[in-house]
């Protein structure tokens, strides 16, 4: 039944009739329909349904014919589901508005929303000057609050700061990526690698973390800032992933720094291509260093010279 679209039930049958029976006139309509609808009621449901754009009349105006219900009663769905859509947000916000009026001022202090670019920055670096005692962070590519170049781990670590860091394979992957994670390694920042982290996150002390509004992605405004009770299940998620993560150190010096960083980014996961744009040599060089390395270490594939670097503390 179309009432939902505001077509009652004698224009329902009307247009029905037409869609079965093109160029038809109000005449034919009427003995299609039997004795349910007259010609009054008829004529009044065909102005009707012209007026929504449903029936066209022809030039001499003597008949009708259907229109597609698909071009008007579906651009008609459209508009209706957006304005659902606008309500449904206003909703949301008065809901959420409700939730924050009713809570109390403790409750209101666990969690805080920093919105803008800017302003997640500056509390991105404000949480790591006044960290007393540790900083755990996951990081991807995509900077767009926080960079190596706004970064204030040196200073932590200068305050005697214990930093721990879960990269991965996309954060390599940007220009000068390994450079930035070799820079933190001399730093004393302890680093591992995933393929894929859950979502960009920093918690100070265990006690305050922060992580973007939307979860998973690049894009960290708005970001929302947790104390107490909910830091728990931050804290939990950064154990998880940091166990299972690969290590990312600094290599003994049995082979030349080039071919340490090549190593390291092989292990985590980057192509050739992609180990060689970081490393800035061409595909081919970085397959032959490869070759070499196999060659020295006495090995055959790949993997063996996986196991042999961690063995001999290449990487």
């Amino acid at each position: 039944m179309l009432t939902d679209l505001g077509i009652t039930p004698r224009e329902e049958d009307v247009y029905r009739t037409l869609i079965g029976r093109p160029d038809a006139g109000v005449d034919d309509i009427v003995a299609q329909c039997g004795a349910a609808h007259g010609p009054r009621e008829v004529a009044d449901a065909l102005d009707a349904l012209c007026a929504r754009g449903l029936v066209t009349r022809t030039s001499d105006g003597a008949s009708f014919a259907a229109t597609s219900p698909a071009e008007v009663l579906g651009a008609e769905l459209m508009g209706r589901r957006e304005r659902l859509d606008r309500a449904e947000l206003a909703l949301a916000g008065l809901v959420e508005a409700y939730r924050v009026g009713s809570m109390g001022r403790a409750q209101r202090e666990l969690m805080e929303i920093v919105e803008g670019t800017e302003a997640v920055g500056r509390r991105y670096v404000q949480m790591q000057l006044t960290a007393r005692s540790s900083i755990d962070f996951f990081a991807t590519g995509g900077h767009r609050a926080v960079g190596p170049e706004t970064t204030q781990e040196s200073r932590a670590l200068g305050r005697g700061v214990r930093l721990r860091g879960v990269v991965d394979e996309e954060f390599l992957s940007q220009p000068q990526g390994s450079d930035n994670l070799d820079a933190s390694l001399r730093d004393g920042t302890r680093i591992r690698t995933v393929r894929e982290i859950p979502l960009k996150m920093i918690i100070c002390d265990g006690e305050t973390a922060m992580l973007p509004l939307h979860g998973q992605g690049t894009e960290v405004n708005p970001s929302l800032v947790l104390r107490g009770g909910p830091v728990n299940v931050a804290r939990a998620l950064f154990e998880a992933v940091w166990e299972k993560a690969r290590p990312y150190t600094e290599a003994v010096r049995e082979i030349e720094s080039v071919d340490a960083r090549l190593m390291r980014l092989l292990l985590a996961g980057l192509t050739d291509a992609t180990a060689a744009a970081q490393l800035g040599l061409s595909t081919r060089t970085v397959q032959r260093r490869i070759q070499a390395l196999m060659a020295r270490a006495g090995v055959t594939t790949r993997l063996q010279l996986g196991w042999h670097a961690r063995d001999h503390r290449w990487v």
